[in-house]
């Protein structure tokens, strides 16, 4: 049965969180790929069915480990401005994938939708509701920072920008111009944007401008 394991059966580990911190650990380092039973065990220097004890599958670790990231929050701003608020918790959101890769990996294979995590969601639905947009219009303003968050980490170069920008560049300029006349003659600006801080920056700003011409609209229409 399902249970916390005795002394005897713990070896070096001592809760499930120590158990889920290595984890974290382990999948922020070498990738979630990398993260198997056997080989946490080994880290923690356990046997494997001494971790069964606190995790019965890798979904339900991986739930663990999504948990041990989130401990390391930052505190999310909702009293205030709401463009500057609403930046200032996607930058933090941001900062928290850049810290533990892993979150990324994880959503990528299941969903989040553990309390802790969702503090993104309520924190954004706070400031926008607050802000006077209708519940329907901030959920789906929230599922579009979401996707902008996670999709830009999971489809940004996983190296080197600058090499990213090089190869965008090379096969860029191998182009017909005939055939692809925008790409073209714009070479540098498409291999600039690959990824990196500012490409984020400007579109994050494009978003919050979307969201600021929602509000607008919102406020003409009473």
């Amino acid at each position: 049965m399902y249970g916390v394991p005795t002394e005897t059966q713990r070896g070096t580990v001592t809760t499930r969180e120590e158990v889920a911190r290595a984890a974290l650990e382990l999948a922020d380092r070498d990738g979630i790929d990398a993260l198997s039973m056997r080989r946490l065990a080994d880290t923690l220097g356990v046997g494997t069915m001494t971790l069964y004890g606190y995790f019965r599958s890798k979904s339900e670790l991986l739930g663990g480990v999504v948990d041990a990231a989130v401990d390391d929050r930052e505190d999310l701003p909702t009293q205030g401005p709401w463009r500057g608020c609403l930046r200032d918790v996607v930058l933090t959101a941001r900062r928290s994938m850049l810290r533990h890769p892993s979150l990324v990996e994880t959503r990528m294979r299941q969903p989040v939708l553990r309390p802790e995590a969702l503090r993104f969601a309520e924190a954004t639905m706070t400031i926008l509701t607050g802000a006077g947009m209708d519940r329907e219009a901030a959920a789906r303003t929230f599922r579009l920072l979401f996707t902008f968050l996670f999709g830009y980490a999971a489809l940004s170069p996983a190296g080197d920008v600058e090499q990213a920008g090089r190869s965008a560049r090379a096969a860029l300029s191998a182009l017909p111009p005939d055939d692809y006349p925008a790409l073209a003659s714009a070479v540098d600006e498409a291999a600039g944007a690959m990824g990196g801080e500012e490409t984020f920056a400007f579109g994050l700003e494009l978003i919050l401008d979307g969201v600021a011409a929602r509000l607008d609209h919102s406020t003409a229409q009473r």
